[in-house]
């Protein structure tokens, strides 16, 4: 007859037992090597991702690329509407042709010694459509090196297909110092 102590090993292996299973087929928490999502998953649906988060990670990934010494000129044309690249009247937009338009940007070198440029994007607000641009996000994207004052465009996003793309960008400056709604402002004032 087993004691006890048999008992309670038994049970606690048993336990042991059910708990690796259930997080064995839970899987591992890590995205494998090649999975496509790179930002935090929001509870709920792991495969939504909210389009505040969608719209601010395109605007930085056009940022990043254009300013980008030397530019990724590809990224940036790949974050562009078709009608927002230099090409949409040649070729009706293609990629390819946004490069080929673009080839000075490649052959910008950086400046040694140079702080690097980091990003911010906020402000995502909707904004009315225009003489030239359809309705979409408006966001502020601000760029500064350290020990250099701070550059700000105002960029348009439209979703097209399925993705935010950027359709407009203006120098937004000083502009931002005196209205209570600068994306939306700018955008219309330069659209």
């Amino acid at each position: 007859m087993p004691d006890r102590t048999d008992a309670a090993r038994a049970a606690r292996l048993a336990t042991t037992v059910l708990m690796t299973a259930a997080l064995t087929a839970c899987g591992s928490s890590e995205p494998a090597p090649n999975d496509a999502r790179s930002a935090p998953q929001p509870f709920g649906n792991p495969t939504a991702v909210s389009d505040d988060v969608q719209i601010t990670a395109a605007a930085e990934g056009f940022m990043k690329a254009w300013m980008l010494d030397p530019a990724d000129v590809k990224a940036m044309c790949e974050h562009q509407t078709k009608a927002a690249r230099p090409n949409f009247t040649d070729d009706g937009g293609t990629v390819e042709g946004c490069v080929a338009e673009r080839k000075s940007l490649t052959e910008r070198t950086p400046e040694p010694g140079r702080a690097p440029l980091r990003f911010t994007v906020d402000h995502v607000q909707d904004v009315k459509a225009s003489r030239k641009h359809p309705a979409g996000k408006g966001v502020l994207a601000t760029g500064q090196r350290d020990g250099s004052k701070p550059f700000r465009y105002a960029l348009r996003l439209v979703k097209e297909d399925g993705r935010w793309r950027v359709e407009q960008r203006e120098d937004g400056a000083s502009r931002y110092d005196h209205t209570a709604d600068p994306v939306a402002d700018v955008l219309w004032s330069m659209g």
